[in-house]
């Protein structure tokens, strides 16, 4: 497979910086067993009025560079000279390009036009066919760059439906989002629920990530108050891209403020393995979703049951029918929790079924699809 594979450039980004990075790590990790990797990455990704997030996460560990790896994180936002002085410099016939960002259109927009027309071939995995805010500036800046690719990778049908009604007679393929792995220290449950202050009889359930109102967190909470358990809490974690006022209004209320464990801001890599050892199952209600879930990636190694609901790639993460939920409906996202909750034998399946996913999605499964559908051809 080396002697026959092309030398490629990669463009998105590796820890510290945020963005696609635990995504990218793992691919780049695993293309670079095959073939070279010229990384072309970010020292300054974007201007902080655009980003209500965090940037950096410097508790993210980085990828040691393999014989086949060269990383150059030397793209800024705020430097167009630099994007083309970079665009010239790029010497391998292909350009693989992680799109999943409009405000890096015209970055993108810069490096992607001038290495067309220097003759590379161009690969675009579109992350997010439309931006998940239905802002027309949004949706503009986004498909800006679609039109520069020769072949694109998306990670679900549904994406693949969405960009043939973009872009006409280019290929176009499947390839699904690898797991999203985090160095784990190994605590026990037990350990977890003592650092976090919660109970050992409590049951648990986790909304992890980036708070948005497509991702259904309001859908939660309405479902938390249906299940009158009081010993089912809601931990909620992640850093809020949106006025937090609403759903401190629900969950007041709903009655909820005693059953709502709250973790506000920003979450750093090492934080992450607590939090998801001390669940007991994972919530994903998103409301509309046309791609695949980072969270559902990341959420798979841990082996915790999910709940999701029946949009986009959410369903690829799961195999029984008893967690998939209506979109929007917190009716049946309730009935699910509580029969998975009291149902053993249907839990103890959900887990194995984990196992089962997480063989699925591993990076040289992902890899070798790539490399043998998308680069060799």
């Amino acid at each position: 497979m080396p002697n026959t594979m092309p030398h490629i450039t990669m463009i998105s980004t590796l820890p510290p910086i945020t963005g696609l990075s635990p995504y990218t790590k793992g691919l780049v990790a695993e293309l670079s067993q095959y073939t070279h990797i010229e990384f072309l990455g970010f020292n300054h990704i974007y201007p902080k009025f655009l980003y209500p997030g965090k940037m950096q996460d410097e508790s993210a560990t980085g990828l040691e560079e393999h014989k086949q790896l060269n990383i150059r994180n030397v793209l800024n936002w705020y430097n167009p000279i630099g994007w083309v002085i970079e665009a010239f410099r790029i010497n391998t016939p292909i350009v693989h390009a992680q799109w999943w960002s409009y405000p890096l259109a015209f970055l993108y927009m810069v490096i992607l036009g001038i290495c067309k027309l220097r003759g590379k071939k161009i690969i675009l995995t579109v992350h997010n066919v439309l931006p998940h805010e239905k802002n027309p500036i949004k949706i503009l800046l986004n498909k800006s760059v679609f039109f520069l690719g020769d072949k694109y990778i998306v990670h679900t049908e549904s994406n693949k439906k969405e960009l043939q009604g973009l872009i006409k007679n280019r290929p176009i393929h499947v390839v699904k989002h690898g797991l999203i792995e985090n160095p784990l220290r190994g605590i026990t449950k037990q350990e977890a629920r003592a650092l976090l202050k919660i109970a050992p009889e409590e049951k648990i359930l986790l909304c992890f990530g980036h708070i948005r109102d497509y991702k259904g967190l309001d859908i939660a909470l309405r479902s938390l108050a249906l299940i009158k358990n009081e010993s089912v809490k809601l931990l909620i974690a992640g850093k809020c891209w949106e006025e937090w006022g609403k759903y401190d209004q629900l969950i007041k209320h709903l009655n909820l403020s005693e059953r709502v464990l709250l973790k506000i801001g920003f979450i750093a890599t090492d934080e992450i393995e607590p939090i998801f050892k001390a669940s007991d199952i994972i919530l994903l209600p998103y409301k509309h979703f046309n791609s695949q879930s980072g969270v559902g990636a990341l959420i798979l190694p841990f082996h915790i049951p999910l709940i999701v609901s029946d949009t986009g790639g959410l369903t690829d993460y799961v195999l029984d029918e008893a967690c998939i939920t209506k979109p929007g409906d917190h009716k049946d996202l309730a009935q699910k929790t509580i029969r998975i909750l009291q149902d053993k034998k249907l839990y103890k399946k959900l887990i194995d079924d984990c196992y089962l996913v997480q063989k699925d999605l591993s990076w040289k499964t992902i890899a070798k699809q790539t490399i043998e559908e998308v680069y060799k051809r």
